[in-house]
């Protein structure tokens, strides 16, 4: 299954580094597998001429059938993993980094102390296996921040919790790290660093202010797939991004500076379930991450009335 996955990859990307980091192996691992299995199909799967990878006759029957495997196995992992969920009261919770703070660790603090015999199993994702992380049940529940696409969103069920403003993420050296807050007019000739093209246009235009400068500025030809490769790129003064307060408080770093962005649009945190993970552990996490996010809210405000539906 794993070699047939790697193969998927190759196959998907045509190219043999950029599968390798997809995959997060070395490119000598990843040709090693794809030998393997072609070793064990008795055929070659790949030719690869003038830096040129395609697939040959062997490989495109084998790709669609790898296909369906590989979803067949994935469902019938996700649904055997929601019985047991079920059954063990363990609700596995995804989030990316340090989202969402403290706010993660207080849900978990008053659900233990309701259900003495619930665990949770908290899993992190980087920019590039958020949806997947989500789509083959390696989480019931996740926090992440807004906007996704429709279709992304087809089989969640979205709450949103909490919105915060954003920061402009830069290097200190960058000639306009020392301004007390920015706009999105500053940073029109900028060159953000994007996150992985695996996560949708629509959540990247919103960290690249595409609709506040009434365009999409330049982006690096280099993806971060983590937040730990965003951060370096950012760094060595390769571009700018912009980012949820959060990470400023729980990511600081050396090299870097965070500047408070005005007149943009506000980020929005929410928690997410898919609609089959189903059961009173997840409708009272869900719960709870309400429950909490207001009372924080409240707390930095004085009012309730703020408060996301």
């Amino acid at each position: 299954m794993r070699q047939l996955r790697y193969f998927v990859a190759v196959a998907e990307e045509l190219h043999f580094t950029r599968a390798a980091s997809r995959l997060h192996l070395a490119q000598s691992a990843l040709s090693a597998q794809i030998g393997a299995l072609e070793r064990d199909v008795g055929a070659p799967l790949f030719t690869r001429a003038n830096r040129r990878v395609e697939l040959t006759r062997v490989g495109q029957a084998l790709l669609p059938q790898a296909r369906d495997l590989l979803e067949r196995a994935d469902t019938m992992l996700a649904e055997t993993r929601a019985i047991a969920a079920r059954e063990a009261e363990t609700l596995s919770v995804g989030c990316m980094g340090a989202v969402p703070g403290e706010l993660l660790t207080t849900v978990v603090e008053e659900l233990k102390s309701e259900r003495p015999g619930a665990r949770f199993e908290v899993h992190a994702f980087d920019f590039a296996t958020i949806n997947e992380s989500l789509a083959k049940a390696r989480s019931d529940v996740a926090f992440v921040y807004l906007p996704y696409d429709e279709e992304e969103l087809e089989n969640l069920d979205v709450v949103p919790l909490t919105e915060e403003p954003r920061n402009v993420v830069m290097a200190s050296s960058h000639p306009l790290a020392n301004r007390a807050e920015l706009t999105p007019e500053d940073l029109a000739e900028e060159t953000f660093i994007s996150q992985s093209t695996a996560v949708s246009q629509t959540w990247r235009d919103f960290w690249l202010c595409t609709e506040e400068l009434g365009l999409r500025p330049q982006v690096h030809p280099r993806a971060a797939d983590t937040l730990e490769e965003w951060l370096h790129l950012i760094a060595q003064g390769e571009g700018i991004d912009t980012a949820p307060t959060l990470i400023s408080r729980y990511y600081p770093w050396p090299g870097i500076r965070f500047v408070p962005l005005v007149e943009a649009r506000l980020a929005t945190l929410a928690v997410v379930r898919r609609r089959d993970a189903t059961g009173p552990l997840v409708d009272a996490f869900v719960r709870a991450a309400q429950r909490v996010s207001q009372r924080e809210l409240e707390a930095h405000t004085g009012e309730g009335s703020s408060r996301l539906g």
